[in-house]
């Protein structure tokens, strides 16, 4: 097996719906040159793969389910002699590939219209996000292109980033609304995550958080207050009760966007309405949006660039995670989050791409890991549990998804064309190399015997 891509993405889904329809139906995974179960502590430093669950040598067996998201579920886990592996009806042989968990893209903005490209040129002779912002570009720019798309348009482009993200190796995807900033769009971003969840069903989980406490309006530029009321009362019930609900409600708690008195209203309502709370905090300026968002029983907190020492304790006595978004540090040139004092101190750690037009227009979830060891100086096995375990916490363990492969878990798993987990971060942004369809999973998974 060559050695040298970064992420050469086996897609076992399409394959192994063709044979989901037999009960009872066992397949065995072998020929693995490492698993990554990912069983361990979620918190606090690693500092070598046995840590995370590493096996040489070590086959799956999976199980229909068609309870879980995937269709399947780990029925066996262990060594190839063991007396006790299930019998299996068919075998998929990994070639000597790596065998982890999915990776969790945990904070995304993948669905929306148009593109930022010249901001990235202004931002890099020398303008900042928030003067861009403040001359009507940013999130307001986009705005006005995803209010203008149709249905369709957000669903094709959404697909396509979708796609790519899943030959980096997500198999378990957040995606936000916020670029809609009124009912109709709101709902019409909605619709459209709902739309990329039944197409990628079986595939890629999805994980929709409403937003449309992303930036305030231009309508709404010198009544701000008054667009927390309309989002309050008429945007978050409208999308709460859609046909495809989201998870989570989140809100950008930022100097120039919202405080947090603006913050308590939404996440109030989040609560009546049976959602979960996110917070985009301390991406510029530390408004105290950590403990609050702790106080108010966020999930997760996001960006965390100017956390500091108070916010890192706080976080580490919580079960809040904190989500690290190193791209958007280098996109911004701004600073790391403190993702090395946050594991030390006892966080849980999640990353995400934050793939978005303005401030992360990428969708290489393993460059982000790569960064997340070099820039946030996490150690690659904490970097892996943070794509893992982090990232399922983050997404409140979306149908049973641990960031586990173990027996009686739901099966989402990622295969990487590397015989063991020290090449992840060897090649720096090394292609995907995907495949991504029936073909290509017969070809790369190997011969059914």
């Amino acid at each position: 097996m060559p050695a040298t891509p970064l992420a050469r993405m086996v897609w076992l889904y399409p394959w192994v719906a063709t044979v989901a329809d037999t009960t009872p139906v066992h397949v065995l995974l072998h020929g693995a040159g490492a698993v990554l179960s990912g069983v361990g502590a979620e918190r606090g430093p690693l500092a070598r793969w046995d840590e995370v669950g590493l096996h040489a040598g070590c086959q799956v067996v999976l199980a229909a389910d068609k309870g879980t998201a995937s269709g399947w579920r780990v029925a066996w886990l262990g060594a190839p002699d063991a007396p006790d592996r299930p019998a299996c009806d068919a075998r998929i042989d990994l070639g000597g590939r790596l065998l982890t968990p999915g990776w969790t893209d945990a904070h995304t903005h993948l669905v929306f219209a148009g593109d930022r490209a010249a901001e990235f040129t202004q931002r890099m002779a020398g303008a900042s996000y928030a003067e861009i912002a403040a001359a009507g570009g940013g999130i307001l720019h986009t705005v006005r292109q995803t209010r203008a798309a149709s249905l369709d348009a957000l669903v094709a482009s959404g697909a396509k980033r979708l796609a790519e993200l899943a030959g980096w190796g997500a198999r378990v995807v957040e995606i936000k609304t916020g670029y809609g900033l009124d009912r109709a769009t709101e709902m019409k971003l909605l619709a459209a995550i709902g739309n990329l969840r039944r197409q990628f069903a079986g595939r890629l989980q999805i994980v929709a958080t409403a937003m449309p406490a992303h930036a305030v309006p231009p309508e709404w530029k010198h009544d701000p207050d008054g667009y927390v009321a309309l989002v309050c009362d008429d945007i978050l019930p409208a999308m709460a009760a859609a046909a495809d609900p989201p998870a989570f409600v989140d809100v950008f708690v930022e100097r120039g966007w919202f405080d947090v008195s603006q913050a308590t209203r939404i996440a109030a309502v989040a609560r009546a309405l049976g959602l979960g709370l996110k917070a985009h905090v301390d991406e510029f300026a530390d408004l105290g949006g950590v403990q609050w968002a702790i106080e108010a029983g966020a999930t997760s907190v996001e960006h965390l660039l100017v956390s500091g020492p108070a916010a890192v304790a706080a976080l580490a006595s919580s079960a809040t995670v904190a989500v690290g978004l190193p791209l958007t540090s280098v996109f911004l040139r701004e600073p790391f989050a403190p993702l090395r004092a946050l594991t030390d101190a006892g966080a849980m750690v999640a990353l995400g791409t934050d793939c978005n037009p303005g401030s992360a227009m990428s969708c290489n979830l393993a460059l982000a890991l790569q960064l997340a060891v070099l820039g946030g100086r996490l150690s690659a096995p904490e970097a892996v549990r943070a794509v893992t375990r982090g990232g399922a916490a983050a997404l409140g363990e979306p149908r049973g998804w641990t960031g586990r492969l173990e027996p009686g878990a739901p099966f989402w798993a990622t295969v990487l064309d590397v015989d063991g987990p020290d090449r992840l971060f060897y090649e720096l942004g090394a292609p995907p190399r995907a495949w991504l369809g029936l073909d290509a999973g017969l070809a790369g998974a190997g011969q059914l015997t």
